[in-house]
């Protein structure tokens, strides 16, 4: 399923954005206002599924979007890694990344869960199948200003993450450094971020060239978070139009 978001009539059009969503997720995720608020600003919005059982399919599924035209990608965690993943593809002018994996791969923000909150962690990785989410898992995925009923809804339609990616996307992935693609990256953090810590997202702008920046108050879903309309708006401000 794909989902478009265009922008008002009237509007000039700016470079088109590529949504790609994060682990166990969907399309849906940007539907909830997130899109809305960037086609309003002049983007036409795509919103890929990614639920191919490997990173190399998604990429792959990307790739076949972009036969439409060149865009902008807007990636989030590992989204955003596949969005790294194509930022030597001449057709894609920048990315957005965010809450990103980095390009050494989930094996040290993995551990510094299990380490730092081992029963987040094991709610996290019941993400490959299947049940009603958690409690702990809804609080783990936003930050402090997200309502419970609001949260446990959003968690509830996690789902079913296949477990051949996420154990491939441990490993250090194939990401050409900032250095060699030129392209304009923005890395866009959360401040209570349970999955990704600030350190490796820090280590993740190095490697493009940039300095990350950091979202007060949101959680790792940070694009249904309270607050949301600030990471769409720096977006809008940061995306290329050249």
């Amino acid at each position: 399923m794909t989902l478009r978001f265009d922008p008002p009539a009237g509007t000039p059009h700016l470079p088109r954005l590529i949504l790609l969503h994060g682990a166990a997720c969907g399309p849906w995720i940007w539907g909830e206002g997130f899109a809305q608020r960037l086609a309003a600003a002049g983007h036409p919005c795509v919103a890929v599924t990614l639920h191919a059982a490997t990173l190399s399919e998604r990429v792959a599924a990307v790739r076949a979007v972009l036969e439409e035209g060149p865009a902008l990608l807007v990636g989030h965690s590992l989204g955003a890694l596949i969005a790294q993943r194509l930022l030597d593809d001449a057709r894609v002018r920048g990315a957005a990344l965010l809450a990103p994996v980095p390009p050494e791969g989930l094996w040290w923000s993995n551990a510094h869960l299990a380490a730092s909150d081992p029963a987040l962690w094991g709610e996290v990785a019941r993400l490959t199948g299947s049940g009603e989410p958690s409690l702990a898992l809804a609080r783990g995925l936003f930050g402090p200003g997200m309502d419970q009923a609001t949260a446990m809804i959003h968690a509830g339609r996690l789902r079913d993450e296949s477990p051949a990616a996420l154990m491939e996307a441990q490993m250090p992935q194939p990401v050409t450094p900032g250095w060699v693609h030129g392209r304009p990256v923005l890395v866009l953090g959360a401040e209570h971020d349970r999955l990704i810590p600030r350190d490796a997202m820090e280590r993740c702008a190095g490697w493009h060239g940039v300095a990350a920046r950091i979202l007060p108050g949101t959680g790792h879903l940070l694009m249904l978070d309270a607050g949301w309309e600030a990471a769409a708006d720096r977006i809008s401000a940061w995306a290329p139009t050249g």
